[in-house]
């Protein structure tokens, strides 16, 4: 099986995406990937980590507000689409799986006109820009949370999944993770989350 995976931006989209990859490994050893992200995003670097074939496009997100940036993005995205396909033909999937992030918006849309079977998968209650775009071209759309299926309202096929990142989370072993982290088992914990791009004032304070 050969599965294009795309998404990117922040960690909330690209680890969902890893977390499949591992997921359909287990499934069949064989599966053959590619990973399609944002030159400039945060999976160019994480991605080639998790020794997930990468290849890149140029894009950037909406700006909410009127914008002359917006004719840009615009511009970006259709070129996005255009070599999208290119390399949909090359490496010839069986399916595409997006999880969210401008950038999975030309590449799923691409996918979808060359009718290759598509799934989005979006993690928060509420979906975003892009996942609600490609509601309408994918072939499902799979939610993290149960009753989520409603918010997409155009879409062929909605299903509620789980997020498959927390099967990763669920899996993990307590000893290593403090081990790993210098931490002695007895220590109080304190946690502190700064969001998917994580927060540089927290880890200087």
């Amino acid at each position: 099986m050969r599965v294009v995976l795309t998404g990117g931006g922040t960690g909330g989209h690209i680890y969902p995406a890893v977390a499949i990859a591992r997921q359909c490994e287990v499934e069949d050893p064989a599966t053959e990937f590619l990973y399609i992200g944002g030159e400039r995003g945060l999976e160019s670097k994480l991605v080639p980590q998790e020794n997930l074939p990468f290849q890149s496009i140029d894009i950037t997100g909406f700006r909410r507000k009127l914008s002359l940036d917006n004719v840009k993005t615009i511009m970006r995205f259709f070129r996005g689409v255009k070599r999208s396909k290119t390399l949909l033909a090359d490496f010839k999937p069986d399916v595409v799986i997006g999880t969210g992030g401008y950038v999975c918006g030309p590449v799923v849309y691409a996918a979808a006109k060359l009718g290759i079977p598509t799934i989005i998968h979006e993690q928060n209650a509420i979906p975003g820009l892009t996942n609600q775009f490609l509601s309408r071209y994918a072939d499902t759309v799979a939610v993290s949370f149960e009753g989520s299926e409603g918010s997409f309202p155009k879409a062929k096929r909605a299903i509620y999944t789980g997020n498959p990142r927390a099967t990763t989370v669920l899996s993990a072993n307590r000893e290593r993770g403090f081990a790993s982290l210098g931490i002695p088992m007895e220590a109080p914990i304190v946690l502190i989350v700064g969001g998917s791009r994580g927060a540089k004032a927290i880890n200087d304070a």
